[in-house]
């Protein structure tokens, strides 16, 4: 992902910049209907039923802009409520989803927008006031004003409604599975270049010489722009190879990349070291936008949290393992990133990929490990294995199909070791071989 694009991202997800930039619109157009009035005034034709006292106007303007700035208070304070409920009750790792969402964004907005535009109306409107040419009242603008306050009633309801959706369990999980399954859509191909998996080339790494490039700052990395490193290397006539992947934390002045050259007596200058700095983004938290793992950690956190003794929630846990299941179908169509990327023929980039593997074991190890006992999480976890092989078998790389399959059959067994271990009804633990033997069957029949 290039730097304007994350920036454009991160920016958006801000709980700030839509609404002021909504608010900016509402005071723009304030002064436009008010310019409008004003010609219709000088061309002395104006509609009666828009007639109104200046007073009057000042009244109503008043009443409207008093009425959205109070509500926008509420509806902070609701979202604020709705942030403190999620973190305590799901993930503090979710909160930005929260404070991202664009229909908590343009309700505030709207709000604070209908007030700018009530404040900057209310500033024009002139009574008995000889020097300025006599009374002047924008009606048409005040008429917009009221129909804006009328139109906040609609916001507040939809707010209300919105608030009330967007806080259940289902809705929170299925939003983190949409933009994670979204950025496996942008960032994954379903393309496969062997020459980008040469295990000979990766092998042969080792023995180059490697001039480190430290960190500038640390944080988390939030982004890093493949796309300019790998152009900033050819013009450098250099090997990149990438220390640390999206997501991964980095610590100021240790190895955030290393270089190759052709010359011997290669060093990295301070100019050289800040470009290479530029192409990352590095911040104190992770963001899903090119980190798909974040998606799958906030989902694993979730589940973790429904199965603590403290909450004992059962039934979000198996929405999860759903969710997680329908992000690894979508890894699973294709192949994983490969860790060399070349300019022609030559080699330039070598990065860190995350492999179907990593995000397995990351979706269903620590759910496991916490289901002791628990039958339906065993059971459901045994049908994902299953569904996940089925969908493997689409899956065109051989070598790595077959590496996947593998991955498959040793959780299905370590999921039926752990009922054996924890599962003490005799029925329920009959009930869990009986899937497992017709999960094993069936995943040696896609062998």
């Amino acid at each position: 992902m290039t730097k304007s694009k994350n920036y454009w991202k991160r920016l958006t997800a801000t709980l700030w910049f839509i609404p002021a930039l909504l608010a900016i619109c509402g005071g723009l157009l304030g002064l436009l209907l008010v310019t409008v009035d004003f010609y219709v005034n000088e061309l002395s034709y104006f509609p009666h039923f828009l007639d109104v006292q200046p007073s009057g106007a000042r009244d109503m303007l008043a009443v409207v802009a008093g009425s959205m700035i109070t509500v926008a208070g509420t509806v902070f304070s609701i979202t604020i409520v709705a942030l403190t409920l999620a973190s305590t009750q799901f993930s503090p790792r979710i909160l930005r989803n929260f404070m991202r969402d664009t229909g908590n964004q343009i309700v505030l907005g709207a709000f604070v927008g209908i007030f700018a535009y009530c404040i900057v109306v209310l500033r024009t409107i002139r009574e008995n006031s000889a020097d300025d040419g006599g009374n002047f009242v924008p009606s048409i603008a005040v008429a917009f004003g009221v129909l804006f306050g009328l139109s906040g009633i609609g916001f507040l309801i939809y707010f209300i409604h919105h608030v009330a959706t967007t806080i259940q369990a289902t809705s929170i999980i299925s939003q983190i599975a949409d933009d994670t399954v979204r950025e496996i859509e942008e960032n994954y191909a379903f393309e496969y270049d062997e020459k980008q998996f040469d295990a000979q080339i990766v092998g042969g790494l080792a023995a180059k010489k490697w001039v480190k490039i430290p960190s500038d700052e640390t944080g988390y990395i939030q982004n890093a722009d493949t796309n300019g490193l790998l152009e900033f290397a050819r013009a450098n006539d250099l090997i990149v190879q990438m220390r640390r992947r999206v997501g991964e934390f980095t610590i100021k002045g240790l190895p955030l990349l290393q270089v190759s050259s052709k010359n011997a007596n290669f060093t990295a200058d301070k100019q050289l070291i800040r470009e290479f700095n530029e192409a990352y983004d590095i911040g104190n938290f992770r963001t899903v936008e090119g980190d798909i793992a974040f998606g799958l950690r906030q989902i694993v956190d979730i589940a973790l949290k429904a199965l603590s003794p403290a909450i004992n929630d059962t039934t979000t846990a198996l929405s999860c393992i759903d969710y997680l299941t329908a992000i690894l179908i979508a890894l699973a169509w294709r192949p994983s990133p490969p860790p060399l990327y070349f300019c022609g023929e030559t080699l330039r980039l070598v990065v860190k990929p995350q492999r179907f593997e990593d995000y397995f074991d990351l979706a269903f190890n620590q759910i496991r490990q916490n289901a002791s006992g628990n039958v339906a999480v065993i059971l459901r976890l045994l049908n994902a294995t299953e569904i996940l092989g089925k969908s493997n078998q689409n899956f065109n790389v051989v070598n790595e199909r077959a590496e996947r399959h593998e991955l498959l059959e040793t959780q299905a067994r370590l999921l039926i070791g752990l009922a054996e271990r924890t599962v003490n009804a005799d029925t329920d633990l009959q009930t869990v071989r009986h899937h497992y033997e017709h999960v094993r069957e069936t995943l040696e029949g896609l062998r």
